[in-house]
């Protein structure tokens, strides 16, 4: 074999230990990188040569394989319930916005850094932008139920409307019936008076319908119900006055019996209404209160009250019951038979690959949803880089000397050559 061999086995360990600070140069790099997996090169040996008598001489130094190390990462204590660590070996799943849902698990990417949040749709997004899957294979996507408040805001708007409009309605017959009792011929004093009262307070409730129905706000309409409880209350006080002309006394008794009848039920149309409005108020979204170890989550309405579990991709959630816990849809994780198969696709993010044995199966909740117990979903919390200084640094010296030592292999065999060419002087 010639010495020039020798050169180039030198030149295989330069070029191997230069990858290899690379990898260690990565490690350090992304010390406090959220969710980090430290690296690692793995060196193999070149092809070797017969050199005679049963012996063999190596050729040098192959990058084998940089193997990404998945072990379980230290926990930081952080201030947002969206963040989020996983204890196991599972993976938090998420897609490209401009990908098409559902995914199934090989089509999603998976990342053990759960720094989520809330973007301005209500997708619980990592701080690229990336949704965050569910246990279907959806962006988890809360609603603000807007569609449904639109309809019950309607539907109280028109209410209150009709309402106004069925008092002031109401309120001109009651006037009209009221001066047609204090015009009665042939009452007695008594019932004059009785008639008068009776009259001023159907001319009140006429001035506050008016108002109530040209201007339909739930104040004018209270201050007009008012009024015509105050009526009614007049009219129930001056009945025992009506001896000498009851039937006339009766006549305008039927129609205040009629208005209450409208008015109650228009009054139950507004009230239909208005606990329509509440309650789809109550599903709209406000804050995430809660996610369990197993993934599953809970929120606030907008009333402040209501407790919601999320149940599907941008549709409003179900109330809180043991059965509802056992459907709903949860945060998805995937489990990797081989982490080391799947490819960086930089962002803390990894895409499966075939040889990961991540299947092209559908998401589903009994597959992908944390068990709770061996696996486990942390908020507040994030899984910090699993590089390790101390390690790298003495990694960094080893491999700094061995390419030192690939150097000085060159230059010895540079000198053993000048020693062949000298012989010929």
């Amino acid at each position: 074999m010639s010495i020039t061999s020798a050169m180039f086995s030198g030149v295989s360990g330069l070029l191997a230990n230069a990858e290899g600070i690379n990898v260690i140069g990565n490690n350090l790099a992304n010390v406090n990188t959220v969710g980090f997996k430290d690296s690692r090169m793995l060196f193999s040996d070149m092809l070797s040569v017969n050199i005679g008598n049963g012996s063999q001489e190596g050729k040098g130094t192959q990058i084998q394989k940089v193997d990404n190390l998945f072990s379980q990462g230290t926990f930081e204590t952080t201030t947002s319930l969206t963040d989020l660590a996983i204890q196991g070996n599972s993976f938090f799943a998420v897609m490209d916005p401009n990908s098409t849902a559902p995914v199934n698990e090989n089509g999603a990417l998976l990342t053990r850094a759960g720094a989520f949040r809330l973007d301005s749709n209500q997708n619980l997004v990592n701080p690229d932008g990336y949704l965050v899957l569910d246990t279907a294979g959806n962006p988890i996507k809360f609603s603000d139920n807007a569609a449904s408040i639109a309809t019950a805001t309607t539907a109280v708007t028109g209410a209150t409307t009709a309402l106004g409009t069925a008092l002031n309605t109401q309120a001109g017959t009651m006037n009209t019936a009221a001066g047609t009792l204090s015009a009665t011929a042939g009452l007695t004093a008594t019932e004059t008076t009785a008639a008068a009262a009776i009259q001023a307070a159907a001319t009140a409730y006429l001035t506050a319908a008016t108002t109530a129905s040209t201007t339909p706000t739930a104040a004018n309409i209270a201050a007009a119900q008012a009024a015509f409880t105050s009526l009614s209350t007049v009219t129930a006080g001056n009945q025992a006055s009506f001896t000498t002309n009851l039937a006339a006394f009766n006549t305008f008794n039927t129609a205040l019996t009629g208005a209450t009848t409208a008015n109650t039920a228009a009054t139950a149309t507004l009230t239909a209404a208005q606990t329509q409005l509440a309650t789809a108020n109550g599903l709209a979204f406000s804050k995430i209160s809660s996610i369990g170890a197993d993934g599953l989550i809970t929120y606030l309405g907008k009333d402040g009250t209501t407790l919601n579990y999320y149940n599907a991709s941008g549709q409003v959630g179900v109330p809180v019951s043991a059965a509802n816990a056992t459907t709903a849809q949860r945060l998805a994780v995937v489990t990797v038979s081989n982490p080391g198969g799947m490819d960086k696709v930089g962002g803390t993010l990894f895409k499966p690959t075939p040889a990961s044995g991540v299947t092209s199966t559908a998401f589903s909740l009994a597959a992908n949803t944390a068990n709770g117990t061996s696996e486990k979903i942390y908020t507040n919390s994030l899984e910090q880089s699993t590089v390790d200084m101390a390690a790298q640094f003495v990694k960094m010296i080893l491999t700094q000397r061995a390419y030192s030592a690939n150097s000085k292999t060159i230059t010895t065999a540079d000198e053993m050559t000048q020693e062949v060419i000298n012989l010929k002087r």
